[in-house]
């Protein structure tokens, strides 16, 4: 088990953020993929948190997140993804721009990515309606603490 371990830890280490955004997308290949089902699988610990504390203040119902965010969509069904381009910005961020279809539907996201203890995650996602997911998340989350 320890092996494994070391194993798993060793190749998020070695993947590249264009490995990692490819994997993500993979995902979608699988019927029940589900990246909110594991966010800390995808996504870096202060929009891990948005998202656990949208799921807790929303108390069953649907939350800020009423969609899935890495497809910009309710439906994944008939998703394509092309990474546009990949930008590493640091030694420990990057920026991937990826083409979204579905079927006629296009749309393009930006990723911002981290690499962290357990390998390249997203830290951010830009929408062309929405430049910043994890400020909106944290903005709707103290709107629904304070009540306003």
């Amino acid at each position: 088990m320890i092996l494994l371990a070391l194993a798993a830890a060793a190749l998020a280490g070695a993947e590249t953020p264009r490995h990692f955004v490819e994997r993500v997308y993979a995902g979608y290949g699988h019927e029940s993929y589900d990246p909110l089902a594991h966010p800390e699988r995808l996504f870096a610990p202060a929009l891990v948190a948005a998202i656990h504390e949208d799921q807790r203040l929303a108390k069953g119902e649907v939350g800020f997140l009423d969609g899935d965010p890495v497809c910009d969509c309710q439906d994944p069904g008939g998703l394509r993804a092309t990474i546009a381009e990949i930008v590493t910005t640091a030694p420990n961020a990057a920026t991937a721009r990826v083409a979204l279809r579905f079927g006629p539907d296009r749309r393009a996201l930006t990723l911002r990515l981290v690499r962290t203890a357990a390998g390249w995650r997203i830290a951010d996602i830009a929408s062309q309606t929405d430049p910043s997911l994890l400020k909106d998340l944290q903005a709707s989350n103290r709107r629904q603490r304070t009540g306003h």
